[in-house]
Parts: structure tokens; sequence; C-alpha cells
């Protein structure tokens, strides 16, 4: 099976499409989308249109949570309570009855995906380190995890009797022993300092994993994003990924 996985869309429909369709020519059989469809940008009810249409599987992220007002805002810095504030005007009744049916988690066969960390899905833990990394590997019992939530992508392999390695490849093929962890970075808003949008393809035959990078056109997402008042500073991140 070929698994396509991203993961914080963050409401940049042009990135998302850009993604939509390497995920076609890479042959990908089955998609599943981690979460935070929404937030930062302005493109809320079209990538949330996007995932009913195209995502057989899609979770719930923190942004998407207060989006549809399930938390507040409170912990958001002010430019992503701007945001999201905007995000609450502007999303339909069919976006926002499909967003609320969204789970926290969901498992397949020797997989497990979740936005933040499988440790305690509906709190948005982020695992930004081994110590993280070590608590997750803790809470999924299957061969492959996959998070976002931080918009770093990163595979983080686990041997028996060893600690976990963060590797510096972004393709790698598991031993026999070995479980994955991976943050597939972020489809709309990178910070890696990588501004192409970012998604992970598992091939379950081969065991490969492979972080993929495309190109979309940044300026045309940050136009719309100007002519609706947003912060500067989260237009001016998305050319430097950052």
């Amino acid at each position: 099976m070929l698994y396509g996985i991203c993961s914080d869309i963050h409401s940049n429909a042009t990135a998302f499409e850009a993604v939509l369709q390497s995920m076609d020519e890479n042959g990908v059989e089955k998609r599943i989308c981690l979460g935070d469809l929404v937030g930062y940008g302005v493109d809320a009810d079209e990538c949330v249109k996007l995932a009913k249409e195209h995502m057989d599987v899609c979770l719930i992220g923190n942004h998407d949570s207060v989006g549809i007002k399930y938390e507040s805002s409170v912990g958001f810095n002010p430019y992503a309570k701007q945001a999201i504030e905007w995000t609450q005007k502007h999303l339909s009744a069919e976006s926002l009855a499909y967003m609320k049916s969204l789970p926290y988690i969901f498992e397949e066969n020797d997989i497990t995906f979740v936005h933040a960390s499988p440790l305690s899905p509906a709190d948005w833990v982020y695992v930004t380190d081994l110590e993280d990394a070590l608590d997750a590997f803790d809470h999924f019992v299957g061969t492959y995890c996959f998070v976002g939530h931080t918009h770093s992508p990163v595979i983080v392999a686990s041997r028996p009797m060893a600690i976990p390695k963060i590797l510096d490849e972004y393709e790698y093929v598991i031993a026999d022993t070995e479980r994955l962890l991976v943050n597939v970075g972020s489809v709309g808003q990178p910070r890696d300092r990588d501004p192409r949008a970012c998604w992970c393809l598992l091939d379950t035959d081969t065991r490969c994993v492979r972080l993929i990078r495309v190109q979309y056109d940044v300026l045309q997402t940050q136009e719309r994003m100007r002519k609706a008042g947003m912060p500067a500073f989260l237009i001016e991140r998305l050319a430097v990924g950052r």
C-alpha cells in the first residue's frame, strides 16, 4: 500500500493543491491528513472542502479545534489568534460539520496517525527532541507513527534496547526490528527554512518512508493573505519557511 500523509495545511489552498497533485504523480493509494486544516492563512473553507473531497482519513489538529470553538485561543500568539478569529467567521456550516466529525487519532494495521503525539492526542503535545520521542514510542504499539504539529519534518528510528536515533536522511528503509516515528512536516507553513510544501510517502511493501518537498506559488498565497488583512509576519514567513 502506498500511503500519502500530510499535515498542517493551515488554510493554504495553493500548497495543498500542489501536494495533492504530487500524491497523484507518486501513485498514492490512501491519503491521510494529520490535521490543522485551518489557521494562519485565508483559504480555510477551501482547504476543508479539499480535505473532505480528497483525503481518505483526516484528523483534527489544535487550530481546527479552536476554529470550531472546541477550545479557546487563549494560548495562541497574537498572530495566530488574529488568524483563527478570522477563520471562525469564514467557515461554512458544511465545513464546520465536517471538522466536528474528525477524530484525534487513527490506527490501521501497524500504523498510528495523530496530529501531535500519541502520548495524549487531545493535549497537543509537541515532539521536539529525543525525550519527547521516547514518550511517543511508549504510546504506540505498531511499526510506524506519523505526526505533525511542529511543522518540521524528521524521521526518528528506534531499535530494541537502543536509544532512538534522529536520522539525517529524508528517505529510509527500516529493518525488521525497527520502529519509526515520522514528523511529516507542513503543507502550508513549513518552519525548517525550506518554504516548499512537505508530505510523506509510505510504501508498506518495501518498508520505505520518504519525505517529499513540493514547489508551489508562494506569492499567490501571500497576495490573498495581504488582501484579507493578515499580519505581515504571517505573510512574509511563507517565503523563507520559518
